[in-house]
């Protein structure tokens, strides 16, 4: 089978979790080929994957729209015909069998006009069938009497202004090509839908069947080990801080303060931009990360609440801080405080309160035995699950 991988390359997860899969395809003969746009595509060129360019938002567009939560400044109806025409062009020139989505809803449209199957890796709360709204009553009240039905109607509300506010632009060119209509977050899905989540941590009410649990998707990179683990002190903590594709640059200045205080710091900075920063004693700055040897020296995550990050430290059994930049990053975060793994921040409210805050946080839990004993509990719902070979399966044995 012909596979062309599409992702929306601003953000490392949403290539690395295709990048996983197709390492699994590659294995049992397909060919696969990644396009897109962003700064992360390299990824899966360093892997040995053909890559190509497809225009797309830009990072900084992408990047305000989701902080202020202007999310209908992100699909500009014209602006999406450019991409589809480009995405149609390249599915001419690659004659595929499939298209792999994530993140990239105009690719779920131009494979629908051109007759090409989709099969789309996503969270469960970028899905029409989560049971946790963004803005959860009962997270809020601690679970009091019909605070579930408050989430229902809110998921409700939630899905109809995705829809109409954001989606509008893609289904008017829906509309226009001919196409049935798709309601929310149905964009991010494909013929087949693979839900990079566990129940346990993000649940829903129920899933028609092209759509299924397949457990997180965690970037396992080729890279050496991260040089720092050789200077390491044992004896004192190490948390793992990670920016995150775009974010928390402006952290990385403070963390000497953790470091005066005994706390060793060990920073994957990605592909931020920190030029001629002065890094103190105890800090270590590494560009990526090998985490899964990383990961067994830390006892604490902190980062920006990705799904990706955090199921990477809950397998280790490490209790998170979350520093969320936006909304889908503080659904992460509020979900890993409600669950005693760890505690919930935003960038908003740090710049408001000052980065004590963070220190505090950082410091109380590695004071508090309760959060890790609760990450290494949980790390036992994660063994065992080869997600990408799970994913891998399904798309093989599926009828296209």
């Amino acid at each position: 089978m012909k596979i062309l991988a599409i992702a929306n390359a601003h953000a490392l997860a949403h290539v690395s979790r295709l990048l996983e899969i197709a390492k699994v395809l590659r294995t049992h003969g397909h060919e696969i080929a990644f396009a897109g746009h962003g700064k992360y595509l390299q990824t899966a060129a360093w892997d040995g994957f053909a890559t190509q360019e497809l225009p797309y938002i830009s990072v900084e567009r992408v990047v305000e729209a989701v902080r202020s939560q202007k999310l209908w400044t992100l699909y500009r109806e014209a602006e999406l015909e450019t991409f589809i025409d480009a995405e149609l062009a390249l599915y001419r020139s690659l004659q595929p069998d499939l298209v792999l989505l994530d993140n990239r809803p105009s690719a779920r449209t131009s494979a629908d006009i051109a007759g090409v199957p989709t099969a789309a890796v996503l969270n469960v709360h970028m899905s029409n069938y989560r049971r946790i709204p963004f803005f959860s009553y009962r997270q809020m009240t601690g679970g009091l009497p019909g605070t579930a039905l408050a989430d229902r109607l809110e998921n409700i509300i939630e899905r109809q202004v995705y829809d109409r506010l954001v989606m509008g632009g893609l289904n008017a060119i829906r509309r226009k090509r001919g196409l049935k209509r798709r309601y929310a977050y149905e964009h991010e899905e494909g013929d087949l839908s693979l839900l990079a989540d566990i129940p346990e941590f993000n649940p829903v009410n129920t899933l028609p069947p092209h759509a299924r649990y397949i457990g997180p998707l965690t970037w396992h990179n080729t890279l050496p080990a991260p040089a720092c683990l050789d200077k390491l002190d044992p004896a004192k903590p190490t948390a793992y801080f990670t920016l995150g594709s775009e974010g928390l640059d402006e952290l990385v200045a403070h963390l000497g303060e953790l470091a005066q205080r005994g706390i060793q710091i060990v920073v994957a900075t990605g592909a931020a931009k920190l030029a001629g920063l002065s890094v103190p004693a105890g800090v270590f700055l590494e560009q990526y990360i090998n985490a899964d040897t990383l990961l067994p020296h830390c006892d604490l995550v902190c980062c920006h609440g990705g799904n990706g990050t955090l199921y990477q430290a809950l397998s280790h059994g490490l209790p998170c801080v979350v520093v969320a930049t936006h909304a889908e990053q503080h659904y992460g975060g509020k979900r890993i405080q409600e669950l005693g793994l760890g505690i919930s921040l935003t960038l908003k409210y740090l710049r408001r309160e000052g980065i004590g805050k963070l220190l505090e946080a950082v410091e109380m839990v590695l004071a508090t035995p309760a959060y890790r004993d609760s990450a290494q509990v949980f790390s036992h719902k994660l063994e065992s699950r080869d997600s990408a070979a799970r994913a891998a399966g399904m798309i093989e044995t599926a009828s296209w």
